[in-house]
């Protein structure tokens, strides 16, 4: 086109961009400088993306319908316990670096 460039222009304040390994989230109302949510799409990080968001929902409390909010259970802490323990299983068979040292004396034979 040439000439002057039209003046009602629209941008758009809410899209995606799809790529072979992830998909990025824009939202100029939200974030704008840039995307404010990047998904991998790796199968072999799935597990542990689901076990974070398990653990994250859990670390939420809970309300009555008063508004009050609920009690935390020891279901829900032993819940939330063996959550937080399969992901760091998970995430030490995926990233075996990052494993912690032994520390202490080697034991006798």
């Amino acid at each position: 086109m040439r000439g002057r460039p039209t003046e009602n222009v629209t941008r758009k304040l809410k899209y995606k961009l799809n790529f072979e390994d992830s998909i990025w989230h824009y939202d100029e109302s939200k974030f704008p400088n840039g995307p404010y949510l990047v998904e991998i799409i790796d199968p072999e990080f799935d597990k542990i993306e689901k076990l974070y968001y398990k653990i994250e929902r859990l670390k939420q409390p809970k309300y009555h319908e008063n508004g009050r909010k609920k009690r935390t259970t020891k279901a829900d802490k032993i819940a939330l316990e063996s959550a937080e323990k399969k992901y760091w299983a998970e995430h030490y068979r995926l990233f075996p670096g990052d494993r912690p040292k032994k520390r202490g004396r080697k034991p006798n034979r």
